[in-house]
């Protein structure tokens, strides 16, 4: 695992990233907020200190799927609320069928991420990318919803769990 600090401008360009790729977060840092990149082969994490982590996977970049430190970034994203019997299979990496949603909150299009979470406690499991946009995400009866990118339990978020616990203040 390597680790490094962001320059200045480094942190501006990332921060332009973020917005540009996540719009509905509207991030905006101090320049004294310290950001760290931990390269672990060809998964990169970005720890903003005290404020957010992402990963950024095959040129994606998604939100870290750790509440305790994550919660704002993970709450500020539109999300699809699915049933306790589709946990099991969401948490080993299956993607969201329309049976299992129950319920969305906020306003996304096709191709955004959604953040999916259990109907129960709200605790976010898996991070995705919605097939359809959310007004006939509901219509339909059957068929993929939400293609499961990221999820409890994975390797992404093994890896952050240990930057976040080696590399974070929080």
């Amino acid at each position: 695992m390597q680790v490094r600090l962001l320059s200045r401008r480094e942190k501006q360009d990332f921060i332009a990233y973020v917005n540009s790729e996540l719009p509905s977060l509207k991030l905006d840092i101090s320049p004294k907020t310290i950001v760290r990149e931990v390269k672990d082969g060809k998964l990169t994490v970005y720890v903003l200190e005290g404020l957010a982590a992402f990963v950024k996977v095959n040129d994606a970049l998604l939100p870290v799927l750790i509440e305790s430190f994550n919660k704002d970034v993970l709450d500020r994203m539109p999300s699809v609320i699915v049933d306790m019997g589709a946990i099991p299979h969401i948490a080993n990496g299956a993607d969201v069928m329309r049976p299992g949603i129950v319920a969305l909150e906020g306003e996304f299009k096709e191709g955004e991420l959604v953040i999916v979470r259990d109907e129960r406690h709200r605790k976010p499991i898996a991070v995705g990318k919605a097939l359809e946009r959310y007004e006939n995400m509901m219509k339909a009866d059957r068929g993929k919803a939400v293609m499961n990118l990221h999820h409890v339990g994975d390797r992404i978020w093994k890896l952050c769990t240990e930057a976040l616990s080696r590399y974070s203040s929080t």
